[in-house]
């Protein structure tokens, strides 16, 4: 039977990904959850992905994966001020996304986990154990691809053991929302990224576009959550306080996204795909104004080059439906 293994920089929409990986897949299927630098520092993703672990009653193992970018440099930022000008600084500085989910990633509402998960083993021994040891293995990826580069690199005679690969990460037209052209997880790592979706593997891309248009919920899904009154959907709007009130200040409206439960959706049920197409996807790692974007083979000028599935649209009712009763 294939197993599962996440890979996550876990901060608020990562946080209820996982649950929705506990609620909806044996547990014993899941093998493990690494941590990478992304949304928070790597020390406090430990945190949260332990937080998680307890309040879903489980003792999924935890691994400490990379604290920067395979080439970059990491930095943490706290305001939005701040990180609109590194972003349009267009320099090769990567940077976290405490602006967005608060400083401790998950709406600084005081997250306090009682037990330790995080293994003694680092992410790499832990994929090489984990793809040596099981003839299958999937993995959800939620962050940037640093780690998911270094399992590459580190298993090439093993990677047939990979069934399949869910990225949450780019953009199939242009899209950002860390600058104009990129999204975060790939700005963050674009080098990372391009070595993961150029590794021949099989490869299913959820990118920003798909998020934005279908996985957005409005104040009276917020209500709706807020309302089932359980442990998840209580924990899952404590964390996204801070979200709200980035997006009232970005956007004017009182809203927020669920990229990476998105893509764990699409790992749950791909009958949540709407529209997708199979291209070679190249990510701009050139420092400047691109950083990070995807550029799509639509003609098929390189036809020998690794195609994967790119994910365009999804159907939002299939997706929300399964977020309620994964929250439920």
């Amino acid at each position: 039977m294939t197993k599962l293994i996440i890979d996550a920089d876990t901060g608020s929409d990562d946080a209820v990904a996982l649950i929705m990986a506990y609620r909806n897949v044996p547990i014993e299927n899941i093998l493990g959850v690494s941590i990478v630098a992304g949304n928070v520092p790597l020390g406090q993703g430990l945190i949260n992905t332990n937080y998680v672990n307890e309040l879903c009653d489980v003792s999924i193992p935890v691994y400490k994966g990379a604290e920067k970018p395979l080439v970059r440099d990491y930095l943490e930022v706290h305001d939005a001020k701040t990180a609109k000008e590194i972003a349009l600084s267009y320099q090769n500085e990567s940077m976290s996304a405490q602006y967005v989910h608060g400083v401790d990633g998950v709406g600084d509402v005081g997250i306090k986990p009682n037990k330790n998960f995080v293994k003694d083993i680092s992410a790499r021994e832990f994929y090489k154990e984990a793809l040596s040891g099981n003839d299958s293995v999937d993995i959800v990826a939620l962050g940037p691809l640093t780690n998911i580069a270094h399992l590459v690199q580190d298993n090439q005679d093993n990677l047939d053991k990979i069934n399949h690969l869910y990225v949450m990460g780019g953009s199939s037209n242009a899209l950002g929302n860390t600058t104009k052209f990129a999204e975060y997880n790939f700005w963050v790592d674009p080098e990372a990224a391009d070595i993961v979706l150029n590794s021949g593997l099989p490869i299913t891309m959820i990118g920003w576009d798909p998020s934005l248009y279908d996985a957005m919920i409005d104040v009276d899904k917020i209500v709706e959550i807020e309302n089932l009154d359980t442990k998840y959907s209580k924990y899952t709007s404590e964390i996204h306080t801070h979200i709200r009130k980035f997006m009232i200040e970005a956007i004017g409206q009182d809203c927020y996204g669920f990229p990476d439960p998105l893509a764990m959706s699409v790992y749950l049920d791909k009958e949540i795909i709407s529209e997708s197409t199979n291209v070679n996807v190249r990510v701009d790692t050139r420092d400047g104004m691109t950083r990070g974007g995807c550029i799509l083979d639509y003609p098929n000028l390189e036809p020998e080059s690794p195609k994967i599935l790119v994910v365009q649209r999804c159907d939002h009712d299939k997706f929300y439906n399964l977020l309620l009763n994964s929250l439920n």
